[in-house]
Formats: structure tokens, sequence, C-alpha cells
């Protein structure tokens, strides 16, 4: 597959960013331990969306970037101090929502042979801005998750 410069550059830090981000997700989990479940499921997400983006990776991502990535998740989770559920959907719900809004306009600017690529990450930053909004409505969003986890995971039968 031929990908431009830009492109390439957009999916790598895109993977690094799932890297991250189940990282953070994973390390939350040990300090809001009463929500755990939710917390992995979240990092869930980030990891298969991780796995996705690898497939369209020119060159596999070295190890010592990726624990770069769960260095600086465990940084970000340790400046947080986050000290229960409505402080962390406050604290990530914003970043989420810039994120989001920063990979719609890169989708609509992807290149026509990584649009889909680019559209299924998108995707996934919209599934968990849904499930934050739910969250912090009080309305439980754990659904949203265990749906998409169970669309994208790979079928092992």
């Amino acid at each position: 597959m031929m990908a431009t410069d830009t492109s390439q550059q957009y999916l790598l830090d895109a993977y690094l960013g799932e890297i991250r981000g189940e990282a953070t997700f994973r390390l939350l989990a040990e300090t809001l331990p009463e929500r755990a479940d939710d917390l992995h499921m979240l990092a869930e997400v980030e990891r298969l969306k991780a796995a996705y983006l690898s497939d369209y990776l020119l060159s596999p991502v070295s190890t010592e970037a990726e624990a770069a990535c769960r260095a600086a998740a465990k940084r970000r989770v340790t400046a947080m101090s986050i000290d229960s559920w409505a402080a962390l959907l406050e604290e990530v719900t914003p970043i989420v929502q810039a994120a989001l809004e920063k990979f719609k306009v890169a989708e609509a600017q992807a290149p026509r042979e990584l649009r889909h690529v680019y559209q299924a990450f998108t995707a996934h930053e919209l599934v968990l801005a849904d499930y934050l909004r739910l969250e912090q409505d009080g309305n439980g969003g754990a659904h949203l998750l265990e749906n998409y986890i169970e669309r994208v995971a790979p079928r092992t039968s």
C-alpha cells in the first residue's frame, strides 16, 4: 500500500495515542477500583484500535516507543490526581471531545486508500465520547463499550 508521509505520521501518532490510552485506563482502574470494569473496557477499546492501526503502519513500532507511551501514561495519571469517577469524567471528556474534532478533520482530508482506516479511528473515538456523555448524564454507557468490543474484536473461532 502506498501512503504519504503525512498519513503515515498520522497513523503512527494515532497508534501511539492508543497505546497511551490503554495504559492510562489500566492505571486508572487501580486508582478507581470501584469502576475497574468500565476502565478495563475502555482500555480494551484502545487496545483493539491500536491493533487495528498497526496493520496499516509501514514499519513496526519499537518496544522503546511503546514503553515511552506507557511511561507518559503513568505520568499523566499521576498528574491527574483523580479521586472519583465524576472527577475522571470531568477531566477526560474535554480530551476526548478535542480528539474527536481533530480526527473528523483528518478523516475529511484522508487519502482515498486510507479513508476507511481514518473513519474507523474516528468511529472509535465517537464511541468513547458517547460513553462519557451517557456516564455524565447518569445513564450508564457500558453497553456502548461492550457492543463496540463485540463488533471489532477479532474472531477466534
